[in-house]
């Protein structure tokens, strides 16, 4: 059997982390949380998730910050969830790998993980 995946969510509200764990928890994906983009970062360097779900709307360094600090040492797969749908093509720009607006359904968030952890095939 292969390893547990693990994650790291950076989101400041309490509640939808929560969910959010609770969510990659069903997809066998052990979450860790953080409400600080500083502390995130850090995470992310330290732990090397398999995906980072992160939150744009943070205190501080808000995640489009973030993202550019993890694009800065891995390629990672992350998650931007955003209230503002009309920042998604700068948080691809970014290098996000995928951006989900809120509020969002748990299932979408569910397909969105899986689908990012799936191993993807092609040829060269």
């Amino acid at each position: 059997m292969s390893a547990e995946k693990t994650a790291v969510v950076i989101e400041d509200d309490q509640d939808i982390a929560g969910l959010i764990k609770g969510v990659l928890g069903l997809c066998g994906i052990e979450a860790h949380t953080t409400a600080s983009g500083e502390v995130g970062v850090i995470s992310a360097r330290q732990q090397v998730p398999d995906i980072v779900v992160l939150d744009h709307g943070l205190p501080g360094l808000n995640g489009l910050d973030v993202l550019r600090r993890i694009r800065s040492f891995s390629n990672m797969p992350v998650l931007m969830l955003t209230g503002y749908p009309h920042l998604a093509d700068e948080f691809m720009a970014a290098g996000a790998n995928a951006v989900m607006t809120k509020p969002f359904r748990p299932r979408s968030l569910m397909e969105h993980a899986q689908d990012m952890l799936a191993p993807h095939e092609g040829g060269a």
